[in-house]
């Protein structure tokens, strides 16, 4: 029985890393300027090709690479730059939430003397 709690669960956090691949390259085709689109695509390959090779190792199919798990694995500078991509997916799917008009009429902030 613990086999398939262990199956389940290694199929379930793959798909919510494909879901996560998924939400990036449908965040990157609204983008109307490439630079956003590249680093929401850039990003969102970046953390799930890094959680494909943890995945690989685990079941020894390529050799030892010391990659983290994404938002599994506990680590210091692993966790800060995890979340700070998705920090950065997310700034680029606010910007697309913006209305045309809001972006035009907003004022550029001057410093006051």
């Amino acid at each position: 029985m613990e086999e398939y709690g262990s199956i389940l669960g290694g199929l379930g956090l793959l798909l919510l890393y494909l879901i996560l691949l998924h939400r990036a390259v449908s965040i990157a085709k609204r983008c109307e300027k490439p630079f956003g689109a590249l680093v929401s695509v850039g990003l969102g390959l970046m953390l799930v090709v890094q959680a494909m090779v943890n995945m690989a190792v685990a079941v020894n199919l390529v050799p030892v690479t010391g990659q983290p798990l994404p938002l599994v694995s506990m680590g210091g500078t692993s966790v800060w730059f995890t979340c700070l991509a998705i920090g950065i997916i997310i700034s680029v799917s606010r910007s697309l939430d913006q209305p045309q008009e809001e972006k035009k009429d907003a004022k550029p902030r001057t410093a006051a003397v």
